[in-house]
């Protein structure tokens, strides 16, 4: 049966009913699998991407779905390794730092092109990095390149000739970038999706639109053949690509659910390859972790709420600390989520070696309590009603109206819970159209700044209106500072600060819940839930091998 021809299947009756052919494995048979195990017909994978992307300019997005999409078609200097996600030779294939740490050296590989022909060079890194920075790009990713001799000046418009910021292509194949002070990190920047290169001449021809299928031209793995909106995208294997004969995947499919009872449907009757973490219902998670095609662990990445301080009363801090402190994160963590996650106070993450992680916000009524009256609304007397904003979620819709019991039953107030779809709710909490709104953040790169620079000052991904100079302060002298275990403490002292304003809530560690057919390899569990496509393939012969190997 054609696998698209299986949705109706899928949208049906399917629920966690048992196996019903030799299709799927059985338990006497040795691993149980979760649905259908028949590896699609070509060589193409078909996965949930959950949201519909906001949009696809690498230089401008922010969102999960609109990374998977961007890292497909385009490739930066560096690219991740698939399991470690240690930058590898990109567009770039060597690269020298000079003995001070300032200044990076990459060679572009000879014969680089665009996916439609066109000659790609240094200059089309330089000019796509300087994009970045303009401020009339509104990049929310700018602070990326602060790092680099003068771009904070230049993307704040305090200096205007871009030749004065680091960033250079002295010949075609030559890209050079000079930095303000050693940053530990540059490289892993180097491979993120805001730091891909961009088409020029598409873009000045062609303006908004030429992300448009019919207009896009990149330099990745993969080209975009079709975006029906609201349903899916649709990716060949681009075969100008400099390593195409490496990429073993001819088609990709990329679909857009959210609802989490349709994404598991869907995996069950076969039409998804692979179901990404996040796209699990917690509820089933005690289930599915029965099943060996199912993969759960802990990575870097965090849900808070934000708090917009430039409303009242959440200008007053004590309002904030009270809400802070009404938060049962057990309950939503343990509860709640099935113990699918782990309670967490704090905004940085696990697995940062030589960071002392200062104590995270706990729940403590009586203090939250206090803390109510000392902002002048003891018992919540006076108070207005808040809402809470999340975007179309199972999950963020049960957790919004348990967090709405608590503080109505701790503080005395009376809370509303607020969906928007997605691409509104990014809208509304860039433009700060909210009362407090669920977040999460997911690490970009391997060092605590991937979190604690959200919440700088003017920074694009803080959308809270929080700004604090003393905060700001200790990013900047982290980001100077040699001495590693000294930074690692500037920056702890900073998140101290940070948790103790509360212009942010963390509820909880993401753990990766995430189904993959055993046909489809190269997915690997890597810490920041990053799986670059161009090393996944389907494994027809799973099967024989499984059975040779009992």
């Amino acid at each position: 049966m054609p696998r698209l021809l299986l949705l109706a299947l899928a949208l049906g009756a399917l629920g966690c009913a048992q196996p019903r052919d030799a299709r799927f494995a059985s338990a006497s048979a040795g691993p149980r699998y979760f649905g259908d195990v028949t590896p699609p017909a070509d060589n193409t994978l078909t996965y949930n991407n959950g949201a519909e992307p906001e949009g696809i300019d690498p230089g401008v997005i922010s969102g999960q779905p609109d990374g998977r999409v961007a890292r497909a078609i385009f490739e930066g200097l560096t690219t991740p390794n698939p399991r470690t996600l240690e930058p590898e030779p990109g567009q770039a294939y060597r690269w020298e730092v000079s003995a001070d740490g300032l200044t990076y050296t990459f060679h572009l590989r000879p014969g680089l092109v665009w996916s439609n022909g066109a000659p790609l060079g240094a200059e089309d890194f330089r000019w796509s990095w300087i994009r970045v920075l303009r401020p009339e790009t509104a990049s929310r990713y700018a602070s990326f390149l602060y790092p680099v001799r003068g771009a904070e000046d230049f993307n704040h418009g305090r200096i205007r000739d871009e030749r004065q910021v680091g960033i250079q292509a002295p010949d075609d194949s030559t890209f050079v970038v000079t930095l303000a002070a050693p940053t530990p990190y540059f490289l892993f920047l180097t491979e993120y999706y805001t730091l891909l290169p961009v088409p020029r001449a598409v873009i000045e021809r062609q303006g908004p639109r030429w992300t448009r299928p019919e207009h896009i031209v990149g330099n990745g793995p993969f080209v975009l053949r079709s975006w029906r909106q609201g349903d899916r995208l649709v990716f060949d294997k681009n075969p100008r690509y400099w390593d195409a004969a490496r990429v073993r995947l001819d088609h990709v499919v990329a679909l857009s659910l959210e609802d989490l009872n349709t994404c598991v449907n869907l995996y069950k009757a076969g039409v998804v390859d692979w179901n990404p973490s996040g796209y699990v219902p917690s509820q089933f998670i005690p289930y599915l972790r029965e099943y060996s095609d199912y993969r759960g662990g802990t990575y870097q990445a965090v849900a808070y709420y934000s708090i917009n301080v430039t409303r009242k009363p959440f200008d007053n801090v004590w309002v904030r600390r009270a809400l802070a402190f009404a938060m049962d994160r057990d309950a939503i963590a343990r509860g709640l989520l099935k113990g699918s996650r782990m309670p967490w106070g704090n905004l940085v993450p696990m697995g940062y070696p030589g960071y002392p992680r200062p104590p995270g916000q706990t729940y403590d009524p009586a203090r939250a309590r206090d803390c109510m009256a000392r902002a002048g609304f003891p018992g919540g007397r006076g108070f207005p009603t808040i809402s809470i904003l999340f975007n179309t979620s199972e999950d963020g819709k049960r957790i919004a109206e348990a967090v709405q019991s608590m503080w109505s039953r701790t503080l005395g107030i009376h809370v509303e819970v607020l969906n928007q779809e997605w691409g509104s709710y990014l809208q509304a909490t860039v433009a700060l159209q909210y009362d407090v709104a669920r977040r999460s953040w997911v690490g970009d790169y391997l060092d605590p700044t991937t979190f604690l620079g959200t919440m700088k000052s003017g920074d694009g991904n803080n959308r809270t209106g929080w700004s604090d100079a003393h905060y700001d302060g200790l990013l900047r002298a982290a980001a100077v500072e040699l001495d590693p275990e000294k930074r690692m403490r500037t920056l702890a002292q900073a998140e101290a600060l940070l948790l103790d304003q509360a212009p942010v809530i963390p509820i909880y560690h993401f753990a990766t819940s995430e189904m993959v057919k055993p046909y489809v390899r190269g997915i690997e569990d890597t810490p920041l839930d990053v799986h670059p496509l161009k090393y996944v393939w389907i494994d027809r012969g799973w099967s024989r091998r499984l059975a040779a190997a009992r």
